[in-house]
Protein backbone atom coordinates (compact mmCIF):
# COMPACT_ATOMS: atom_id res chain seq x y z
CA UNK A 1 0.00 0.00 0.00
CA UNK A 2 1.46 3.35 -1.08
CA UNK A 3 -0.17 5.14 1.84
CA UNK A 4 -1.68 3.18 4.72
CA UNK A 5 -4.73 4.57 6.50
CA UNK A 6 -5.18 3.67 10.18
CA UNK A 7 -8.70 4.55 11.39
CA UNK A 8 -9.38 6.13 14.78
CA UNK A 9 -12.72 6.31 16.59
CA UNK A 10 -14.29 9.76 16.84
CA UNK A 11 -17.73 11.26 16.39
CA UNK A 12 -16.23 14.18 14.48
CA UNK A 13 -15.72 12.29 11.23
CA UNK A 14 -14.29 9.20 9.59
CA UNK A 15 -10.73 9.86 10.73
CA UNK A 16 -7.54 8.05 9.80
CA UNK A 17 -3.85 8.51 10.39
CA UNK A 18 -1.82 8.19 7.19
CA UNK A 19 1.61 6.65 6.83
CA UNK A 20 4.00 6.33 3.90
CA UNK A 21 5.49 2.85 3.91
CA UNK A 22 9.24 2.47 3.49
CA UNK A 23 8.83 -0.38 1.03
CA UNK A 24 6.39 1.55 -1.16
CA UNK A 25 8.04 4.98 -0.92
CA UNK A 26 9.80 4.75 -4.31
CA UNK A 27 6.52 3.80 -5.98
CA UNK A 28 4.76 6.74 -4.33
CA UNK A 29 7.53 9.08 -5.49
CA UNK A 30 7.05 7.83 -9.06
CA UNK A 31 3.27 8.34 -8.89
CA UNK A 32 3.70 11.91 -7.63
CA UNK A 33 6.33 12.65 -10.29
CA UNK A 34 3.91 11.64 -13.06
CA UNK A 35 1.16 13.72 -11.46
CA UNK A 36 3.40 16.79 -11.43
CA UNK A 37 4.19 16.14 -15.11
CA UNK A 38 0.42 16.09 -15.82
CA UNK A 39 0.59 12.43 -16.81
CA UNK A 40 -2.28 11.21 -14.66
CA UNK A 41 -2.80 8.05 -16.71
CA UNK A 42 0.80 7.00 -16.05
CA UNK A 43 0.36 7.80 -12.35
CA UNK A 44 -2.66 5.49 -12.28
CA UNK A 45 -0.70 2.79 -14.12
CA UNK A 46 2.02 2.92 -11.45
CA UNK A 47 -0.64 2.67 -8.74
CA UNK A 48 -1.98 -0.41 -10.51
CA UNK A 49 1.55 -1.87 -10.74
CA UNK A 50 1.53 -1.52 -14.54
CA UNK A 51 4.37 -0.25 -16.70
CA UNK A 52 3.91 3.45 -17.53
CA UNK A 53 3.75 4.47 -21.19
CA UNK A 54 6.62 6.55 -22.54
CA UNK A 55 5.58 10.19 -22.82
CA UNK A 56 8.33 12.77 -23.13
CA UNK A 57 7.42 15.99 -21.25
CA UNK A 58 6.76 18.91 -23.59
CA UNK A 59 8.71 22.16 -23.64
CA UNK A 60 9.97 23.20 -20.20
CA UNK A 61 7.39 21.26 -18.21
CA UNK A 62 9.98 19.15 -16.37
CA UNK A 63 12.16 22.15 -15.55
CA UNK A 64 9.15 24.09 -14.27
CA UNK A 65 8.11 21.17 -12.10
CA UNK A 66 11.58 20.81 -10.60
CA UNK A 67 11.58 24.52 -9.72
CA UNK A 68 8.23 24.14 -7.97
CA UNK A 69 9.68 21.25 -5.99
CA UNK A 70 12.74 23.29 -5.02
CA UNK A 71 12.72 25.57 -1.99
CA UNK A 72 14.36 27.81 -1.15
CA UNK A 73 15.58 29.04 -4.52
CA UNK A 74 19.32 29.49 -5.00
CA UNK A 75 19.11 33.21 -5.75
CA UNK A 76 17.38 33.90 -2.42
CA UNK A 77 19.92 31.83 -0.50
CA UNK A 78 22.70 33.85 -2.13
CA UNK A 79 21.04 37.15 -1.18
CA UNK A 80 20.57 35.97 2.38
CA UNK A 81 24.32 35.45 2.63
CA UNK A 82 25.65 38.54 0.89
CA UNK A 83 22.86 41.04 0.20
CA UNK A 84 22.13 44.31 1.92
CA UNK A 85 20.00 44.22 5.07
CA UNK A 86 16.90 45.11 3.07
CA UNK A 87 17.62 42.44 0.46
CA UNK A 88 18.31 39.87 3.16
CA UNK A 89 14.96 40.56 4.80
CA UNK A 90 13.12 40.33 1.46
CA UNK A 91 14.95 37.09 0.64
CA UNK A 92 14.09 35.68 4.06
CA UNK A 93 10.39 36.31 3.43
CA UNK A 94 10.55 34.76 -0.04
CA UNK A 95 12.35 31.71 1.34
CA UNK A 96 9.65 31.18 3.95
CA UNK A 97 6.90 31.61 1.37
CA UNK A 98 8.57 29.32 -1.17
CA UNK A 99 8.84 26.52 1.40
CA UNK A 100 5.20 26.89 2.43
CA UNK A 101 4.05 26.90 -1.21
CA UNK A 102 6.23 23.92 -2.13
CA UNK A 103 4.95 21.90 0.82
CA UNK A 104 1.33 22.82 0.20
CA UNK A 105 1.41 21.78 -3.45
CA UNK A 106 3.34 18.59 -2.70
CA UNK A 107 0.87 17.57 -0.02
CA UNK A 108 -2.02 18.13 -2.44
CA UNK A 109 -0.40 15.49 -4.66
CA UNK A 110 0.05 13.10 -1.72
CA UNK A 111 -3.57 13.66 -0.72
CA UNK A 112 -4.70 12.91 -4.30
CA UNK A 113 -2.96 9.53 -4.07
CA UNK A 114 -4.58 8.77 -0.70
CA UNK A 115 -7.99 9.68 -2.11
CA UNK A 116 -7.44 7.53 -5.19
CA UNK A 117 -6.56 4.56 -2.98
CA UNK A 118 -9.60 5.10 -0.77
CA UNK A 119 -12.03 5.76 -3.66
CA UNK A 120 -10.63 3.89 -6.67
CA UNK A 121 -13.85 4.28 -8.68
CA UNK A 122 -14.34 7.98 -8.03
CA UNK A 123 -13.76 10.72 -10.57
CA UNK A 124 -11.26 13.22 -9.24
CA UNK A 125 -9.90 16.59 -10.22
CA UNK A 126 -6.16 16.64 -10.81
CA UNK A 127 -3.88 18.36 -8.27
CA UNK A 128 -3.34 22.06 -8.85
CA UNK A 129 -0.67 23.20 -11.29
CA UNK A 130 0.00 26.57 -9.68
CA UNK A 131 1.33 27.00 -6.18
CA UNK A 132 -0.97 28.76 -3.72
CA UNK A 133 -3.88 28.35 -6.14
CA UNK A 134 -7.15 29.74 -4.84
CA UNK A 135 -10.32 27.71 -4.57
CA UNK A 136 -10.92 24.15 -3.51
CA UNK A 137 -8.01 21.75 -3.37
CA UNK A 138 -10.01 19.05 -5.13
CA UNK A 139 -13.28 17.34 -5.90
CA UNK A 140 -14.21 13.69 -5.90
CA UNK A 141 -17.41 12.54 -7.57
CA UNK A 142 -18.97 9.12 -7.18
CA UNK A 143 -21.80 8.01 -9.45
CA UNK A 144 -24.59 5.58 -8.61
CA UNK A 145 -24.78 2.06 -10.03
CA UNK A 146 -26.41 3.33 -13.22
CA UNK A 147 -23.37 5.51 -13.91
CA UNK A 148 -25.64 8.43 -14.86
CA UNK A 149 -26.52 10.08 -11.56
CA UNK A 150 -24.31 11.70 -8.93
CA UNK A 151 -24.19 9.73 -5.69
CA UNK A 152 -21.92 12.05 -3.77
CA UNK A 153 -19.55 14.98 -4.17
CA UNK A 154 -16.56 15.27 -1.86
CA UNK A 155 -14.99 18.71 -1.49
CA UNK A 156 -11.37 18.44 -0.38
CA UNK A 157 -9.18 20.76 1.67
CA UNK A 158 -5.47 19.91 2.06
CA UNK A 159 -3.14 21.70 4.46
CA UNK A 160 0.55 21.23 5.34
CA UNK A 161 1.44 23.10 8.52
CA UNK A 162 3.63 23.14 11.61
CA UNK A 163 0.64 24.50 13.54
CA UNK A 164 -2.37 22.85 11.85
CA UNK A 165 -4.96 23.42 14.57
CA UNK A 166 -4.78 27.19 14.16
CA UNK A 167 -4.92 26.87 10.38
CA UNK A 168 -7.93 24.56 10.46
CA UNK A 169 -9.80 26.84 12.86
CA UNK A 170 -8.99 30.09 11.04
CA UNK A 171 -9.17 28.90 7.43
CA UNK A 172 -10.80 25.52 6.80
CA UNK A 173 -13.80 25.79 9.11
CA UNK A 174 -14.75 29.26 7.77
CA UNK A 175 -14.29 27.94 4.23
CA UNK A 176 -16.74 25.11 4.88
CA UNK A 177 -19.10 27.67 6.38
CA UNK A 178 -19.12 29.72 3.16
CA UNK A 179 -19.84 26.56 1.17
CA UNK A 180 -22.74 25.55 3.39
CA UNK A 181 -24.20 29.06 3.20
CA UNK A 182 -24.26 28.78 -0.59
CA UNK A 183 -21.79 31.61 -1.19
CA UNK A 184 -19.68 29.45 -3.53
CA UNK A 185 -22.35 27.37 -5.25
CA UNK A 186 -21.57 28.86 -8.67
CA UNK A 187 -17.86 27.99 -8.36
CA UNK A 188 -18.63 24.45 -7.25
CA UNK A 189 -21.15 23.82 -10.01
CA UNK A 190 -18.78 25.18 -12.67
CA UNK A 191 -16.01 22.83 -11.55
CA UNK A 192 -18.41 19.89 -11.27
CA UNK A 193 -19.70 20.30 -14.83
CA UNK A 194 -16.12 20.56 -16.12
CA UNK A 195 -15.11 17.37 -14.30
CA UNK A 196 -18.23 15.48 -15.36
CA UNK A 197 -17.73 16.33 -19.03
CA UNK A 198 -14.76 13.97 -18.93
CA UNK A 199 -16.91 11.09 -17.68
CA UNK A 200 -18.13 8.77 -20.46
CA UNK A 201 -21.84 8.19 -21.06
CA UNK A 202 -23.11 10.96 -18.81
CA UNK A 203 -24.84 14.24 -19.55
CA UNK A 204 -22.95 16.53 -17.19
CA UNK A 205 -25.50 19.33 -16.94
CA UNK A 206 -28.44 16.94 -16.56
CA UNK A 207 -26.62 15.03 -13.81
CA UNK A 208 -25.96 18.27 -11.94
CA UNK A 209 -29.54 19.49 -12.43
CA UNK A 210 -30.99 16.25 -11.03
CA UNK A 211 -28.60 15.99 -8.11
CA UNK A 212 -29.88 16.34 -4.53
CA UNK A 213 -27.39 19.07 -3.65
CA UNK A 214 -27.44 19.04 0.15
CA UNK A 215 -27.63 15.26 0.33
CA UNK A 216 -24.73 14.64 -2.05
CA UNK A 217 -22.25 17.14 -0.64
CA UNK A 218 -19.50 15.85 1.66
CA UNK A 219 -16.22 17.22 3.04
CA UNK A 220 -12.71 15.80 3.30
CA UNK A 221 -9.93 17.52 5.27
CA UNK A 222 -6.35 16.26 5.02
CA UNK A 223 -3.40 17.59 7.03
CA UNK A 224 0.36 17.09 6.93
CA UNK A 225 2.14 18.02 10.14
CA UNK A 226 4.84 17.01 12.62
CA UNK A 227 4.87 14.40 15.36
CA UNK A 228 5.14 17.23 17.87
CA UNK A 229 1.44 17.88 17.22
CA UNK A 230 0.43 14.47 18.56
CA UNK A 231 -1.51 14.78 21.83
CA UNK A 232 -2.63 11.89 24.05
CA UNK A 233 -1.31 9.56 21.36
CA UNK A 234 -3.37 10.94 18.47
CA UNK A 235 -4.13 13.93 16.25
CA UNK A 236 -7.87 14.14 16.84
CA UNK A 237 -7.62 17.58 18.44
CA UNK A 238 -6.62 19.01 15.04
CA UNK A 239 -10.04 18.34 13.53
CA UNK A 240 -12.09 19.17 16.65
CA UNK A 241 -15.23 21.03 15.64
CA UNK A 242 -15.65 19.31 12.27
CA UNK A 243 -19.08 17.97 13.20
CA UNK A 244 -20.44 21.26 14.49
CA UNK A 245 -19.14 23.17 11.46
CA UNK A 246 -20.12 20.76 8.67
CA UNK A 247 -23.07 18.92 10.20
CA UNK A 248 -24.62 16.01 8.32
CA UNK A 249 -24.13 12.31 8.88
CA UNK A 250 -20.81 10.96 10.13
CA UNK A 251 -20.10 9.43 6.71
CA UNK A 252 -20.25 12.89 5.11
CA UNK A 253 -17.12 14.04 6.98
CA UNK A 254 -13.68 12.54 6.36
CA UNK A 255 -10.28 13.61 7.70
CA UNK A 256 -6.74 12.31 7.70
CA UNK A 257 -3.38 13.33 9.12
CA UNK A 258 0.03 12.46 7.70
CA UNK A 259 2.73 13.01 10.33
CA UNK A 260 6.47 13.44 9.81
CA UNK A 261 9.08 13.76 12.55
CA UNK A 262 9.45 17.30 11.21
CA UNK A 263 6.90 18.29 8.57
CA UNK A 264 9.15 20.75 6.73
CA UNK A 265 12.14 18.40 6.66
CA UNK A 266 9.97 15.44 5.75
CA UNK A 267 8.32 17.19 2.82
CA UNK A 268 11.65 18.69 1.71
CA UNK A 269 13.19 15.22 1.50
CA UNK A 270 10.20 13.87 -0.42
CA UNK A 271 10.28 16.88 -2.77
CA UNK A 272 13.94 16.18 -3.56
CA UNK A 273 13.10 12.56 -4.38
CA UNK A 274 10.20 13.56 -6.62
CA UNK A 275 12.33 16.17 -8.41
CA UNK A 276 15.01 13.55 -9.08
CA UNK A 277 12.36 11.18 -10.46
CA UNK A 278 10.94 13.94 -12.68
CA UNK A 279 14.40 14.54 -14.14
CA UNK A 280 14.86 10.80 -14.64
CA UNK A 281 11.55 10.50 -16.49
CA UNK A 282 12.35 13.58 -18.62
CA UNK A 283 15.73 12.11 -19.63
CA UNK A 284 14.22 8.82 -20.87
Amino acid sequence: MLISLKPADTTECNFSEWKIGNKSRSQLVEVIAYLYLRQEENAQRVINALEPRLRVPKGRVAQNVVRKLTAPHAEDVALLRSGTDAKKEAARKRIRTSIIHRDGLLFQHISWVAARLALPHGYMTSPHVRQADKGFDGFIIELDDSGRDIKRIVLCEDKASKAPRNLISSSVWPEIGTILSGDRDDEILADLVTLLKGVPDIDAETAVDEMFWEGAREFRVAVATGEDQRKAGNFLHIIAGFESVAGGELESRTAGVLAFEDVRQGLALLADEVAAKVEEIADV
